[in-house]
């Protein structure tokens, strides 16, 4: 199985919006999650200091390159505020557009992961 590492920034829960579906896209500088367009993926929430977890799983649906300004009117979509590191501030931005959100009882990513950078990895479910 796929899964997609996703960071807190300033509290703001991003993996868990994600598994409940208030979050329906997520955001890469880079084109870092193309290959995993048509998945069904692990949502593996991030944590400075902490043992990440898999919170639940999404579809990866689709993606497109879209500039700063359709960042900023789609901010319900993304949840990035304005000023996080995660935000455009102007420039374009690669969006993941997600689907069918599914929340598991939590579970420390495998010891055997692969990882692939520090957007995603792959793990026996």
């Amino acid at each position: 199985m796929y899964g997609v590492f996703v960071n807190e920034d300033g509290g703001i829960p991003y993996a868990q919006a994600i598994v409940e579906g208030r979050k329906t896209i997520e955001t890469r500088s880079k084109a870092m999650l193309r290959q995993l367009v048509g998945e069904r993926v692990a949502v593996i929430r991030t944590r400075r200091g902490k043992s990440p977890m898999v919170l639940g799983y999404v579809d990866i649906v689709g993606d497109a390159h879209r500039n700063g300004k359709w960042m900023d009117e789609n901010r319900d979509l993304t949840l990035i505020p304005p000023g996080s590191k995660y935000d455009a501030n102007g420039w374009a931005k690669w969006c993941y557009f997600l689907s069918n959100p599914e929340k598991c009882e939590p579970y420390p990513l495998p010891a055997d992961a692969v990882r692939h950078g520090r957007s995603w990895c792959e793990f026996e479910k």
